[in-house]
């Protein structure tokens, strides 16, 4: 699979367990906590490993093309998930199973804040990023 296949089947799966986690956050009381555990590695571990790619591959490649908007562009979308990189980490951090059994409707509230911003930034790479890569494949 392509670098650019790759990284938008990530995209994929996070929306799909991101919706996942959106229907557990909508409900009154949490879900057993095995399931929602097990949900939360999934959804951590597919954006490390993504987030790696884009470190290792995506930035650098587009870094490098040559094009100075190509380029401004990678460093601008590298700068940005810095911090949104920071801020998931915090959250996973601070809401392990006491604290999210603890208080549901803050864990819940903190949660579609999170599911905001990735989804957000996974629309933009999607629509603005992704294509500058697609385009650096097809011409090599």
């Amino acid at each position: 699979m392509s670098d650019f296949a790759t990284l938008r089947q990530d995209h994929a799966d996070l929306v799909r367990m991101v919706r996942q986690l959106t229907e557990f956050t909508s409900q009154p009381a949490p879900p057993p906590q095995l399931e929602l555990f097990e949900l939360r590695r999934q959804i951590t571990s597919t954006l490390i490993a993504h987030l790696k790619a884009e470190d290792w591959v995506l930035y650098p490649r587009l870094m490098a093309s040559g094009d100075a908007s190509v380029a401004e562009a990678g460093r601008a979308f590298n700068e940005e998930m810095t911090g949104i990189a920071g801020a998931y980490s915090d959250y996973a951090s601070r809401w392990g199973a006491t604290a999210i059994e603890a208080d549901w409707p803050g864990y819940c509230a903190e949660t579609r804040g999170i599911i905001d911003a990735l989804m957000n930034r996974i629309t933009r790479e999607n629509r603005e990023l992704l294509p500058l890569l697609e385009a650096i494949e097809k011409a090599a």
